[in-house]
């Protein structure tokens, strides 16, 4: 069963999340975040993918990690 959970976050909780993840990679150690209540563990060697979207309306970056 597929499931999907989306948040959005502030600036400020955008990069706590980030510093805490590059620091986790950089450390070779698991990352783990939760997302409305979900408690999500990322594997210490997850797959990134980078995408950028343009569109006439709008141009946005995902970042997507898979592990």
């Amino acid at each position: 069963m597929k499931k999907e959970i989306e948040k959005k976050y502030t600036k400020k909780q955008t990069i706590k999340i980030l510093e805490r993840l590059v620091k986790s990679l950089k450390k070779e150690k698991s990352f783990r975040m939760q997302i409305k209540g979900k408690k999500v563990y990322v594997s210490k060697e997850p797959e990134v993918e980078i995408e950028y979207e343009n569109d006439k309306k709008e141009e946005k970056i995902e970042i997507e990690i898979k592990w």
